[in-house]
């Protein structure tokens, strides 16, 4: 027993006390109570905002996402819009090329029935052979028949 009269032993380690005296406020009375460790009492506090910021954090990179994919498929609109205008170029470049040449049957026609021309078969055409050359010149003895 100390001087003092009381049996309470104090330690001397230099550990935390599992119990602290406290007093109560409406009667004034001493007790013991177990000491809680840091963050006790705020562990729902703390679990709830790791929840928060890991739902943050998902929802940023759910967000970076979305609008990586929106960019990407806006690229792809664009090369398509611009295939589609280059072909539609080339479309009209060819309409134009096909309105300027003319109708084949139409020249036929105008040469065969206003012209008076006649189309051209196996009679029209005349062979000879030459022995001496390979070409024919044109200031070469060429035969001449009248049609």
């Amino acid at each position: 027993m100390n001087a003092g009269g009381s049996a309470v032993r104090k330690r001397s380690h230099s550990r935390t006390k599992p119990y602290v005296m406290k007093r109560d406020k409406k009667t004034g009375a001493l007790y013991l109570e177990r000491e809680r460790p840091p963050f006790v009492g705020e562990l729902p506090y703390v679990t709830a905002l790791v929840v928060t910021i890991l739902f943050a954090l998902w929802s940023c990179c759910q967000y970076i996402q979305l609008c990586t994919d929106v960019e990407t498929r806006i690229r792809q609109a664009q090369l398509l819009e611009r295939e589609v205008l280059e072909l539609r170029e080339a479309n009209t470049m060819m309409e134009c090329r096909m309105s300027q040449t003319p109708d084949l049957n139409m020249v036929y026609q105008i040469a065969v029935e206003e012209l008076g021309m006649i189309p051209v078969t196996d009679e029209h055409l005349l062979l000879f052979e030459r022995s001496n050359s390979e070409y024919v010149y044109q200031t070469d003895n060429i035969p001449k028949i009248g049609f």
